[in-house]
């Protein structure tokens, strides 16, 4: 009895991790596909394809994200930035989160 106690815990210690991954991969392939609805209708991989393509979403997502990187390396990406910046910092509930929230990422992110 012993002895199949330790293999069970011992899959356990093989299979959750990984259950847990896979689990966390489909949730994000998931959210990031729903960036494929900013696309008119005829251009989604179901009206193109005849079927659902999942991670599409993942490409349209970090289309989006270059792009913006891009737009914010500007002179006018960044004046247009300080504009929304300025913005968020006068909402009283958004700007503890916004506040927060970039202040992590400067941390993380920066050169």
């Amino acid at each position: 009895m012993h002895t199949l106690r330790r293999y069970f815990v011992a899959g356990l210690l093989v299979w959750i991790p990984l259950g847990i991954t896979l689990w966390v991969l489909n949730l994000l392939v998931a959210v990031m596909d729903q960036s494929l609805l900013l696309l008119p209708e005829r251009l989604r991989s179901d009206a193109l394809f005849g079927f659902h393509v999942p991670g599409l979403g993942i490409i349209l997502t970090l289309l989006i994200v270059v792009s913006t990187g891009a737009l914010a390396a500007n002179f006018f990406g960044q004046k247009l930035l300080d504009f929304g910046h300025d913005i968020l910092t006068r909402i009283p509930i958004v700007r503890s989160i916004y506040g927060g929230v970039k202040q992590i990422s400067d941390t993380l992110f920066s050169p």
